[in-house]
């Protein structure tokens, strides 16, 4: 890209979103927020910031990290099999603590009525890379 004119970085980068929206639209969404729902053609209602919603008025709280098996509607809180684990918020909407207070729900599980955990690709490349590591682990014992 060193001699390239501006219009052609342009056209470039133009050119190199459309794909990645394109990949994007084809992929299933990211786990999301509880509240976060779907808009945007996600299924669920959508998040507060897809609705105009007000937030959490100021108010510290819990942000529940669900998979995207069934995306809660706005405002509600995931089934408990479906929730990874939970991270507390400020007021001003800040993780609290070093890593968000993250606690495990304790509750999870990979298979229910609803079907087979739905995870993002990038998380599911992350899961495969770390099944793999364990594998070569146990192959060498």
């Amino acid at each position: 890209m060193g001699g390239s004119t501006f219009s052609e970085r342009m056209k470039e980068k133009r050119a190199k979103e459309q794909a990645e929206h394109a990949q994007q639209a084809q992929a299933p969404p990211p786990p999301t927020p509880s509240g976060a729902g779907g808009g945007a053609g996600q299924g669920g209602a959508g998040g507060a910031n897809y609705q105009g919603g007000m937030g959490g008025a100021g108010r510290g709280g819990w942000i529940h990290v669900n998979d995207q098996r069934l995306p809660p509607d706005f405002g509600r809180i995931p089934y408990p099999e479906d929730i990874f684990g939970s991270l507390e918020v400020d007021g001003e909407g800040n993780f609290v603590g070093e890593k968000g207070n993250w606690q495990s729900s304790g509750t999870y599980r990979i298979i229910t009525r609803d079907g087979v955990l739905g995870l993002s690709p990038y998380l599911r490349s992350k899961v495969v890379e770390r099944l793999r590591e364990l594998e070569k682990e146990m192959e060498r014992r």
